[in-house]
């Protein structure tokens, strides 16, 4: 309930008195009393929440003056520190003078300031006597005999993620489905609906990657439409998959154009096309005019968009399946431990009852099996079953498919930790199915305060606190792990929402007042700055833009006070790839007033003038600076006011020159550098970089060895993350050195080496070459220049030992690469693009490639022969081959690859476009752990 607040604010304040003692003086002691009184209030509030008294007038009356008061606590401090911060930057005769006369000033805000505490603490006061003279603490204890602790339920690193799916009960329904998909006598429009949760794509994935239905069709696509359907989108995805040997961008193509090209390839092949969460009639409609030979499967959770071709209703589970699905998702493995045999027969009472209150469906069965995981006795399954009649009884709702998912959705998020509420709340402000990095989020997280250091065990960082954080919410099955980083020792690249899961994140927010509000805006004009925008109260908000948007300011509709002293986190978001949204002087001017944020973000924006203005130093509460794929000049020198700046995100902003103010971040942990063309400004000037004095940095993404010196960076003994780019063999010899001697804490490393860099050089008398495939703690590797000699330094040493992916363009490698390649012990992606082998014949040995998942072989134009021996490439599961026309019949080197479950083949004769198994796109192109940075994360 209101914890998830009140988590915020402690964090707020126990960072205020670990960073600003010097700044609370005379209040301190004041702050620390303030800090005591909201502990023994969150405490009070947690037992609250688990004695289910939300159905209390005077509880919930309690509940809302408390998060009032601890928001007011909150501002009144930063307000003071903001003061202070603003006092001491003075330098000079002129400011000496001006901070001397305001002395007497100074003394009276701080007065203003003791007093306002002291109202808030005597208001505490007040109602923490109110909730005890309740008795309120008592009731909870009694009611609380039966459940674990929190301790209990948080088991640091022990958590483990199910990664296969359990397929339970619908197995018929598969079979059905499969059949009529690939009969030429069935209407070929056929939609799969039901309400939320039934399971509707997940079965149709499974009837898209089937065998029988692959060897049907020629050509496959998948979108998911969601309630914001965008139609151009849609065709150019479609486009893109049906067409991947088009090279051309869709965006450039007309709308008559574009659909031109979708009619002449449904007439060359057939096609199935998946169009997963429509919604509108309209949607539908606008859609199957354009697709009008190829067989399309459709889910929606409504019968009228379903009401069109062979309608396939998905039913729920029967109770055997129920259970069945249950066991699988509250046991390891699926499997009854030995400890619960003796009492598994009630076991099997208690679980089928609440299968039942379930309403048999998977995905809230599924839920309850995420907190059932964390249970190990009777008497704590027969008390969430207890709960779950309470919150049945207490819905409220005749509408079967809200009444469920709130049952168990609302449980699952009362089950949580406290510390895990606001860290769930926060992720409502991503868009529907979008996928959210996990660095990104961690950073996110941590600069709202979300993170606390209370967790925090000897020798980890707060990125590792995080990401324990979305291990648990995992594990609990409130966010779905998308893909798991191989590179790192970290478990989790990307995660998302379940559409029906953020749906509630949205609703909680809106309940306990977490006040993040999300707008999505379609076009037109837009004062970004309006108090009917950015709201009264609103603490989180993220702007989200699609299609043209013209954005304005009117200042006299801006009610400063008002709008700008709750808000902490501000996000404007460009989703359009075809054009960026333009922010004018007046608007970006006007964002000194927002003194108290934490973090801002623009994604895919213009800057008028291309500059920001230097008003931007003024946030000296900032933590988290995201300027990414954004077009302007410069950073301002103000930037350097930014104390608190934890994150400075430039990634994919091209040619920005960054003034050489980086090392008065003191707390600056994540540096993500801008990219730069060859012939841009900054190269012509020369233009360097500083990055000295940045010992606290953890991550930096983009040293480039034209701008930057690497002496520098050999000085950051708490980096974690590293990518680099070198341009010439001095640095390369540098970066070898350092990561053969003391780069051991390293969890991903990424080198690209591009022209300049002469491979064949020597390194006191030894090839640099031979170096660099020696190199320990090495992840990514690209090598981008002419190494035709690359199998002479490979022999009989290790080499490449921790290396798990490596792209090779422009090598212009004269032996067979595979025989050099296939002894890499850890590598998992291979990447053979443009120019890498001038070769005509490749052989992977029947020992090769132990580990290898993925492989692309893109442009090899004398390629004519490549031989796979039976044992080769054990568990490769992705291929791609493109525009390599040259190269034989491959089909039966092929069949020794037993557990391939994607093949993409284009350009090459005899085959067209020959696509099996999922079609999800390659995901190893860019080799580089960062590679999933996009802009909308």
């Amino acid at each position: 309930m209101a914890e998830a607040a009140i988590l915020v604010a402690l964090e707020t304040l126990r960072n205020l008195l670990l960073d600003e003692t010097k700044f609370l003086s005379g209040v301190g002691s004041q702050v620390k009393g303030l800090e005591s009184q909201i502990k023994e209030m969150q405490c009070l509030l947690e037992d609250t929440d688990r004695s289910r008294h939300h159905g209390s007038k005077s509880v919930g009356y309690w509940i809302l003056e408390i998060r009032d008061l601890v928001h007011q606590a909150e501002d009144v401090i930063e307000i003071y520190s903001v003061i202070q911060v603003s006092m001491k930057r003075g330098r000079g005769i002129r400011q000496f003078f001006q901070r001397f006369s305001c002395v007497s000033n100074r003394c009276c805000r701080l007065h203003k300031i003791g007093l306002e505490i002291s109202e808030i603490r005597t208001d505490i006061g007040r109602v923490y006597k109110s909730m005890q003279e309740y008795g309120l603490r008592s009731i909870v204890q009694e009611e609380n005999s039966g459940p674990a602790s929190e301790n209990q339920i948080w088991k640091r690193k022990t958590y483990s993620f199910e990664t296969n799916d359990c397929f339970v009960g619908m197995e018929e329904d598969l079979k059905r489905l499969v059949s009529l998909t690939v009969d030429n006598n069935v209407s070929r429009i056929i939609s799969v609906w039901g309400m939320g949760g039934l399971g509707k794509t997940t079965i149709v994935r499974r009837v898209y990657n089937h065998a029988n239905v692959k060897h049907a069709f020629d050509s496959f696509a998948w979108v998911c439409i969601t309630q914001q359907c965008r139609i151009r989108f849609v065709l150019e995805e479609v486009r893109k998959q049906l067409m991947p040997q088009k090279k051309e961008d869709a965006m450039h193509l007309t709308d008559t154009e574009l659909v031109e090209q979708l009619f002449q390839v449904q007439k060359e092949k057939r096609c199935l096309i998946v169009l997963d969460d429509l919604w509108k009639i309209e949607h539908r409609d606008c859609l199957l005019d354009i697709f009008v030979d190829s067989q399309i499967l459709m889910t929606t959770r409504k019968q009228n968009v379903a009401d069109v071709g062979l309608s396939y209703k998905l039913g729920l589970l029967n109770m055997a399946d129920g259970w069945q699905l249950l066991k699988c998702k509250a046991f390891p493995r699926g499997c009854v431990p030995p400890d619960f045999w003796p009492q598994i027969e009630l076991f099997e009472e208690v679980g089928k009852k609440m299968v039942k209150i379930c309403g048999y469906l998977p995905l809230v069965i599924s839920l309850l099996g995420g907190i059932l995981s964390k249970r190990q006795l009777l008497k704590e399954w027969e008390l969430v079953n207890k709960n779950i009649d309470d919150y049945l009884f207490s819905a409220g709702s005749t509408d079967q498919d809200n009444k469920i998912n709130a049952v168990v959705l609302d449980l699952s998020y009362e089950d949580l930790p406290s510390y895990l509420k606001p860290c769930f709340l926060y992720m409502g402000q991503f868009v529907e199915d979008q996928y959210v990095y996990g660095d990104n989020l961690y950073m996110l997280w941590i600069a709202e305060g979300l993170i606390s250091v209370e967790n925090q065990a000897n020798g980890e960082t707060l990125m590792d606190v995080a990401e324990l954080y979305l291990s648990e919410l995992a594990s609990r099955c409130m966010v779905e792990i998308v893909a798991q980083d191989t590179v790192s020792s970290k478990r989790y690249a990307s995660c998302h929402l379940h559409d029906v899961v953020r749906d509630l994140c949205l609703l909680k927010g809106k309940k306990e007042d977490f006040r993040l509000k999300v707008v999505n805006f379609q076009g037109g004009r837009l004062d970004v700055l309006s108090p009917s925008v950015l709201g009264i109260k609103t603490r989180y908000l993220a702007m989200h833009f699609r299609g043209k948007v013209e954005v304005e300011h009117d200042e006299f509709t801006t009610n400063h006070e008002e709008t700008t002293k709750h808000i902490r986190s501000l996000k404007f978001i460009c989703h359009s790839k075809q054009r960026k949204i333009n922010f004018p002087k007046s608007v970006l001017e006007y964002f000194y007033n927002f003194k108290l944020l934490r973090v801002l973000v623009f994604e895919g924006c213009n800057f008028q003038g291309r500059k920001l203005p230097k008003e931007i130093g003024n946030l000296i509460h900032l933590r988290y600076l995201r300027l990414r794929n954004c077009e302007f000049t410069e950073l301002p020198s103000s930037i350097s006011n930014l104390i608190y700046l934890c994150t400075l995100d430039l990634f994919h902003s091209w040619d920005v020159r960054i003034p050489n103010v980086l090392h008065k971040l003191i707390r600056l942990k994540h540096l993500f550098l801008p990219d730069y063309r060859k012939t841009s400004n900054a190269i012509a000037r020369k233009y360097k970089l500083s990055l000295e004095g940045l010992s606290k940095l953890e991550t930096l993404i983009g040293f480039d060895s034209l701008f930057h010196d690497w002496k520098s960076v050999s000085r950051m003994k708490n980096l974690r993350r590293l990518r680099a780019t070198v341009h010439d063999v001095k640095t390369l010899s540098e970066i070898i050195y350092d990561l053969k001697t003391y780069r051991d804490n390293l969890q991903e490393s990424t080198l690209i080496i591009r022209d300049g860099c002469e491979l064949t050089s020597l390194e006191q008398e030894v090839p640099i070459l031979r170096k660099l495939l020696t190199c320990p703690n090495l992840h990514s590797l690209w090598i981008d220049v002419h190494t035709p000699n690359l199998k002479q330094e490979i022999k009989t040493e290790l080499v490449f030992p921790r290396l798990v992916f490596l792209t090779l363009r422009n090598c212009k490698i004269e032996d067979d690469p595979m025989q050099m390649l296939e002894i890499l012990p850890c590598l998992e992606s291979l990447c053979l693009w443009p120019s890498s082998y001038v070769g005509k014949n490749m052989t992977c040995s029947g020992s090769g490639f132990c580990k290898l998942k993925t492989i692309q072989l893109w442009g090899l134009p004398n390629l004519t022969e490549w031989k796979v021996e039976k044992g080769a490439m054990p568990i490769l599961s992705e291929l791609e081959i493109r525009d390599c026309p040259k190269l034989g019949k491959i089909q039966d080197e092929l069949r020794s690859i037993t557990n391939l479950e994607k093949l993409e083949i284009s350009e090459l004769p005899g085959f067209g476009k020959w696509v099996s198994g999922r079609n999800r796109g390659v995901q190893h192109c860019f080799p580089c752990s960062f590679r999933h940075h996009p802009s909308n994360d």
